[in-house]
Parts: C-alpha cells; sequence; structure tokens
C-alpha cells in the first residue's frame, strides 16, 4: 500500500509531466530579456519537453525553475511565464522549502514582476540569515527594476559587508549559486569603488 504523503508526491509529479506536455506543444515569440538570471547547473534545451518522471519532487521543481530562467535569460518572455505557474506550483508541493528553493521561488516571481511575492520570500531567509548573500541579491534586483538607484547601491554595500562572513559560513546555496555570487561580488566591487 503506497502512503498518503507519496501518493500526493506521485500524484503532484503526474500532474506537473502533464503541464509541461501540454505547453510544450505551444511556440513563444522571443522578446527581449528583463534581466540576466542566475541558474542551477542543468538547464533543458529551449523547446524541449521536461522528462519529469524519474525525478524527485524537488528535482523536477529545480527542472522547471531552470526551464523558465533559461527562458527569461533568452529573452522568451512568454514560454518564461507559461511556466512559471508550474515552477512556482512545483516548489510550493514541496511544503517546508530551504534558503535555496525560497531564492528560485522569489526569482521566478521577478519575471512577472511581482515585488510583493518575491520580498515575502526575501524576509522568509532573513527570518533565520538576516546577512543572507541571495537576500541582498535580490534586493538588488528589485532595486534596478523598480529604479530605485540608492536602494540598488545600499544592496551592493551590504552585500559587501556580509560577503566575507557569510562565504565562510559554507551554505549549500552558496555553492549551488557560486558562479552567480562571484559575478555579484565583482559588479558590486566595481559600483562601490567607482563612487570613491
Amino acid at each position: 500500500m503506497i502512503a498518503p504523503w507519496a501518493a500526493i508526491g506521485l500524484a503532484s509529479i503526474a500532474l506537473i509531466v502533464a503541464l509541461v506536455s501540454l505547453f510544450d506543444r505551444g511556440g513563444g515569440a522571443a522578446v527581449s530579456a528583463p534581466f540576466s538570471q542566475p541558474m542551477t547547473s542543468t538547464v533543458p534545451a529551449p523547446g524541449q519537453p521536461i522528462d519529469l518522471s524519474k525525478m524527485t519532487s524537488r528535482e523536477a521543481a529545480d527542472q522547471l525553475f531552470n526551464r523558465v530562467m533559461a527562458a527569461s535569460e533568452n529573452g522568451d518572455t512568454v514560454e518564461a511565464l507559461r511556466f512559471a505557474p508550474m515552477a512556482l506550483q512545483a516548489y510550493d508541493n514541496l511544503g517546508a522549502l530551504d534558503y535555496d528553493a525560497r531564492y528560485h521561488v522569489a526569482l521566478i516571481h521577478l519575471t512577472s514582476d511581482d515585488f510583493k511575492s518575491a520580498r515575502v520570500q526575501i524576509d522568509k531567509i532573513r527570518e533565520t540569515v538576516p546577512s543572507h548573500l541571495l537576500a541582498f541579491m535580490l534586493e538588488h534586483q528589485i532595486a534596478e527594476r523598480s529604479k530605485k538607484k540608492d536602494s540598488a547601491a545600499r544592496a551592493y554595500k551590504a552585500f559587501l559587508a556580509a560577503y566575507d562572513k557569510e562565504i565562510a559560513a559554507g551554505r549549500v546555496e552558496y555553492q549551488e549559486h557560486r558562479s552567480g555570487i562571484e559575478r555579484f561580488h565583482k559588479a558590486a566591487q566595481a559600483s562601490v569603488s567607482g563612487k570613491k
């Protein structure tokens, strides 16, 4: 007999697979990318179906995240917005989220300029780690997209102030997004030094 939680997990994955198959039948018109997004290591090829049948619920959620981020990075806003609800539902089905998952959820919300929902994830991250680097990176993206230069500058400075101690903490999510964090670190340094 299948345990209730296992049955729910299998049903969730089956639903996601069905939705992905349905949406993969259509095409999307490419438009300019709103902003560059950090992605996890595995990114599905544009226009190709995502096989979620052999993945855990978390792996399926991360694959859908990758699909949204890849589409956004390639300027295909139509596809990004099409897969975003599925990705959000997949993370919601996980229940408790770790810092990495909350970062993913916030980035997905940012593809549709849903700053309010992205800030909910920032607040959740900061409940236990007030100086989390990914939270500063999200704050900066929101500030940039809101054209709030002062807020963006503050996010850069706060990130730099917390950087050494946070990197030394060796958090798993920092390894997952290492290249994005290092790019942001260089950009923050350049921005701050340019104002001296």
